[in-house]
């Protein structure tokens, strides 16, 4: 219930190889995906865009066949959009307009529906690698960013098995049941995103945050929490004169040094950005709706539960590409393929997307930055459904490794925690929202 990918023929406009057309056009697709966004809160499910197939025909007319199935489970009608992605599917910025039918038509539930792309007309001069992707709209309230990808509802055995190399005592398997579909970011927030999100912050009325050249604190129902240690040395962001930059280079790194806090307060002002409630309580113990993190309308910070599962995107194996071979710095060939870790890292975080994405699109769900999680850190009980872990503590989770981590602690079942103020080079985060 994902977005499809493909293998387009190698003698396409979209082939598996190099193609080119005589008007330079020329793009060599590996993954072709979406979906999209509907629901205003407890109204429908989301729309779904699967098994998307793109073609050249062989005519030198540069119109590009595109082939998918498309489901809403209420029946809607729906409106299609195709975008273009050249930075490996991190962002799908470039919208294709010369479509049959054209954009705004409707579509209705089926397999095998289809589109033309006239290519050579929307960018007759575009030579290179591209990703696209079909979005889908029935109307009931606007997509997420072009970043996130859908997870879909369903039951995983979380944790690991007792002869799972580097396996820790905590990781006790259970079957857990995620009745709720959910978007997630295909990557770690990068330090540009974060930059936008917190001058939306701060330029609102009234300021969202208050800054100063050192620090980035809270200002929302009274708290004051730090959310971003701007003068550590590891921190790429800056702040000046009212404004926010980041370090040349290092625009599209992952964001660090940002507390828990900070996370949380990023996905409440993408919410707020996008006119939905906002999932946290900053006046209080900082809950998420309440202590319902499944049904807030907003953006959070995934449960232990959710970030588990889209890391493994229906793998069962220790990492979501295979079995893991070493456990300190050795090179591993599986992890050095999906992640970065101590033995494959270059003294520092890389940027995003770097490696190669999980089943379900996402990028860099095995080391580069451990991902704060919203769950307080708890022991494993039995089979559940939708878990939130603890309701207080001294800890938040913590997923998926770091940079200068052993491989070991790369694993899709690793747990580790943190305090939620605390600043460190090697976590991040990944906001998610839940579909209705």
């Amino acid at each position: 219930m994902k977005g499809g990918t493909g293998s387009i023929s190698r003698n396409g406009l979209f082939g598996c190889g190099s193609a080119r057309v005589a008007s330079g056009l020329a793009a060599s697709i590996v993954l072709l995906m979406l979906v999209v966004w509907s629901p205003e809160a407890g109204a429908n499910e989301a729309p779904v865009v699967s098994n998307v197939q793109a073609v050249q025909r062989n005519d030198d007319s540069g119109f590009v066949d595109i082939t998918f199935d498309l489901f809403d489970a209420d029946g809607d009608a729906m409106t299609l959009q195709l975008f273009l992605s050249d930075d490996g599917g991190v962002t799908f910025p470039i919208e294709c307009l010369s479509l049959t039918p054209p954009p705004g038509s409707s579509f209705t539930s089926g397999n095998n529906r289809s589109l033309i792309w006239d290519a050579r007309a929307d960018y007759p001069d575009y030579d290179g690698d591209y990703h696209v992707r079909v979005q889908a709209d029935d109307g009931q309230s606007s997509p997420p960013p072009g970043t996130f990808v859908l997870i879909p509802a369903g039951s995983f055995t979380m944790g690991s098995p007792l002869d799972e190399l580097g396996r820790h005592p905590d990781e006790q398997q259970h079957e857990v049941t995620l009745t709720r579909s959910f978007y997630v970011q295909t990557t770690e927030v990068t330090n540009q995103q974060y930059v936008a999100m917190a001058q939306f912050a701060y330029d609102n009325d009234p300021p969202l945050v208050t800054a100063t050249s050192s620090s980035l604190q809270d200002n929302q129902d009274g708290s004051t929490q730090e959310l971003l240690d701007l003068d550590s040395g590891y921190c790429e962001i800056s702040f000046s004169g009212g404004v926010f930059t980041v370090d040349s280079g290092k625009e599209n790194h992952p964001v660090k040094g940002v507390t828990w806090y900070g996370s949380a307060c990023y996905c409440d002002w993408m919410s707020l950005q996008a006119d939905l409630p906002k999932a946290y309580d900053h006046s209080g113990d900082w809950s998420c709706n309440a202590g319902d993190p499944y049904n807030a309308e907003g953006y959070r910070l995934p449960t232990e539960a959710e970030w588990e599962y889209a890391c493994r995107a229906g793998s069962i194996t220790a990492l979501a590409n295979g079995e893991i071979t070493v456990l300190t710095c050795g090179y591993d060939p599986v992890l050095a393929e999906i992640g970065w870790y101590c033995g494959n890292d270059e003294g520092w975080p890389s940027p995003v997307a770097q490696k190669i994405d999980n089943a379900w699109g996402l990028f860099d769900m095995h080391g580069n930055l451990y991902e704060w999680c919203n769950d307080w850190y708890r022991t494993y009980g039995g089979d559940e459904t939708d878990p939130i872990g603890s309701g207080s503590g001294d800890y938040r989770m913590i997923r998926g490794g770091h940079w200068n981590d052993y491989a070991l602690y790369c694993r899709s079942a690793e747990r580790d925690v943190g305090i939620p103020s605390s600043i460190r080079s090697h976590i991040g985060f990944r906001p998610v929202r839940s579909t209705f």
